[in-house]
């Protein structure tokens, strides 16, 4: 199957079952891969958990009942799948900051969060994608978890002093992240094959203090030199006694990666 197709496809399940309660795993069938991959490919297309996206289209969908027709509130809520009209409220609140009983009584207009489209995505991902083929280096092979008690800034760190891609995929009722991915892919790196995964998976916890992280990379010195500019915790590039090239990074949240290149 076109995975554009199939993206597109998945798109379409979502919008034909907004009012059920929504199974990752039928979703991600009609793209051809698993609830965890899909999740992680939607999540790097649109810079929208899915989670989030399906919570943002049921409240739209919700804020049209709630304005076009005399449906009761609590029958609203329930319709797209809130336990109670309290839990309805806070969420409609988050997002339009006013209750459903104070919008419908005002009647003023809600704004509508659009279904997406993959051409859309596909644009906004190659822009994003595009600051990344500068780095010089390339990681091989990764997939250690790492744990943080700021997912947002962590992400932010990764993007912007490793030049790695990241992102929250899910988050918690307060809005926090409670998982995450970054990881390291170059412009040259076609979307439909992002596999395996050469980056870091992000729960929230406590960090890690010591070595969190062994990461094979080609272009050692290339690397130190982009962080180096952005970062000033980082070690010199020293030659292993198995003969490997490698420095260190002491992260934002104090834990230590350690990058090195094999001898050729």
């Amino acid at each position: 199957m076109d995975w554009q197709r199939g993206m597109e496809q998945a798109v379409e399940y979502i919008e034909a079952h907004l009012m059920e309660s929504m199974d990752f795993a039928k979703v991600a069938q009609h793209a051809e891969c698993s609830s965890w991959e899909f999740q992680r490919m939607f999540s790097f297309l649109t810079h929208v958990s899915l989670g989030e996206y399906i919570r943002k289209r049921r409240l739209s969908c919700a804020a049209h009942d709630l304005l076009a027709t005399p449906i009761k509130v609590i029958d609203i809520a329930m319709k797209y799948g809130y336990e109670s009209p309290a839990a309805f409220s806070r969420a409609f609140g988050k997002q339009y900051g006013l209750s459903p009983s104070s919008a419908r009584e005002a009647g003023v207009p809600l704004a509508v969060y659009p279904r997406m489209t993959f051409e859309s995505w596909t644009k906004e991902a190659l822009s994003r994608m595009s600051k990344f083929s500068e780095r010089g280096y390339v990681v091989r092979e990764n997939g250690a978890v790492y744990f943080t008690l700021d997912m947002d800034a962590t992400v932010h760190w990764f993007e912007e002093v490793l030049g790695w891609y990241g992102d929250v995929v899910s988050r918690n009722a307060d809005g926090s992240g409670d998982y995450g991915c970054v990881f390291d892919y170059p412009d040259e790196v076609a979307v439909a094959h992002l596999t395996p995964f050469r980056g870091f998976h992000l729960f929230t916890g406590e960090p890690r203090q010591g070595v969190v992280g062994f990461i094979m990379i080609d272009g050692i010195e290339a690397f130190h030199d982009y962080v180096k500019s952005r970062w000033s915790q980082i070690s010199n590039i020293e030659t292993q006694h198995w003969g490997a090239k490698e420095c260190q990074v002491i992260t934002i949240d104090g834990c230590i990666l350690r990058f090195f290149e094999e001898a050729r």
